[in-house]
């Protein structure tokens, strides 16, 4: 049973440099409305993926003699949206802000927005080291997702149009080369390319991606393919990722992240490589670790993930936060509401927060509470 902090006696149970790949928009019949956390028929969790980093690789792009030396996630996001629920309350809300998730693909697809259920954006960072490099790099790479019922026809013709006016300078009509050119095809899907974009297209699923080097787009865009289809890399199989998502609850607009650990031994890890930290001789170390120390607040020590989701109703959203830690160990609960406490009115996350209260599930703290809606700012950050 979980135990409970609260201001005013009050329990909602409601139902929550880096290679980046985001992923994002997804619509049908409002049947297919995604569930993670409170269970349900249809689950957005079997779109949330974890790709492996040597997955996406472009081995055309690399030279001969060099090889992917390891690769670390850095952080993993997602950002869910649906847009009926956002148009229902914009003159509450006073914005339509969520609902540009996913417009670079459906403006270049002609796919409007109330078209759509729900949109999902997801983004996933690593560091990585090339054989023939010196030092860890990063690259970068989007992806966005619309599902639908979709002219397939029509929306190539709307993507092609799009390559062409804004890449056909670049491509010598002589010699009959494209701008805009068939990439294969997967199972329900043919995919295309473009400069740095490959798209995916199918009769109920759009996929645009967008990578740098080393990553191949067109990598990106199989490999979303592959996990929703076989439910493989997905969130859920991360240790971490699955015990967020089973305390995620359903919302208008969500925003869920899983990060390194809280810690100095990860800042540590993160900022300096294995040789740099064997040379640190122990003054210098202690105090790096002690710079660490005073940038981790003792609510978020430990902190591995945390997911934001809001329910709209009228003037008022319902807000419900988790709070995920490395291990049962880390939660403080009494941290954490002094800290929400402290920050109330003063701090976009929890203006106008009010009837808040904090419960414990096993290593989650949850957050509930009403906000009123003209004052939302629909910021990401938990701090």
């Amino acid at each position: 049973m979980s135990n409970e902090l609260s201001r005013r006696n009050f329990i909602r149970n409601s139902s929550a440099t880096a290679v980046t790949v985001g992923l994002a928009g997804l619509a049908g019949c409002t049947s297919s409305l995604p569930f993670i956390g409170g269970g349900g028929d249809v689950g957005l969790d079997s779109y949330l993926f974890e790709p492996s980093f040597d997955a996406l690789l472009d081995e055309d792009e690399l030279e001969d003699d060099n090889e992917l030396e390891e690769a670390e996630r850095e952080h993993m996001a997602f950002r869910h949206v649906v847009p009926e629920g956002i148009y229902d309350n914009v003159d509450d809300l006073g914005t339509d802000y969520p609902v540009r998730r996913a417009s670079d693909l459906r403006g270049r697809a002609g796919v409007a927005a109330l078209d759509t259920d729900w949109a999902l954006e997801q983004e996933a960072e690593w560091y990585y080291e090339l054989s023939t490099s010196y030092r860890r790099r990063t690259a970068t790479v989007d992806v966005q997702m619309v599902v639908g019922e979709f002219d397939t026809g029509t929306v190539v013709d709307n993507l092609e149009k799009w390559a062409e006016d804004q890449y056909g300078d670049n491509y010598d009509d002589e010699d009959n080369e494209e701008a805009f050119e068939s990439a294969g095809s997967e199972p329900g899907f043919e995919l295309y390319e473009v400069e740095e974009f490959a798209f995916g297209v199918s009769e109920d699923l759009l996929i645009q991606s967008r990578g740098d080097y080393p990553v191949d787009p067109v990598a990106v865009v199989e490999e979303a393919i592959a996990t929703h289809e076989n439910e493989t890399n997905l969130w859920t199989d991360d240790d971490h990722g699955g015990e967020l998502l089973a305390e995620y609850d359903e919302g208008d607009y969500v925003f869920g992240e899983l990060h390194r650990p809280e810690t100095v031994e990860a800042k540590l890890e993160r900022d300096y490589d294995e040789g740099q930290r064997d040379n640190l001789d122990d003054e210098n170390r202690e105090e790096i670790e002690e710079n660490y120390e005073e940038q981790i607040e003792d609510w978020e020590s430990g902190l591995v993930g945390t997911t934001r989701s809001r329910s709209l109703d009228g003037d008022t959203i319902e807000l419900h936060q988790v709070f995920l830690y490395e291990t049962e160990g880390d939660t403080d609960s009494d941290a954490l509401l002094k800290h929400v406490e402290a920050n109330r009115d003063y701090n976009e996350n929890w203006d106008t927060l009010e009837d808040y209260s904090i419960s414990e599930e096993g290593r989650a703290l949850i957050l509930t509470g009403d906000v009123r809606a003209r004052a939302e700012s629909f910021s990401d950050s938990d701090r």
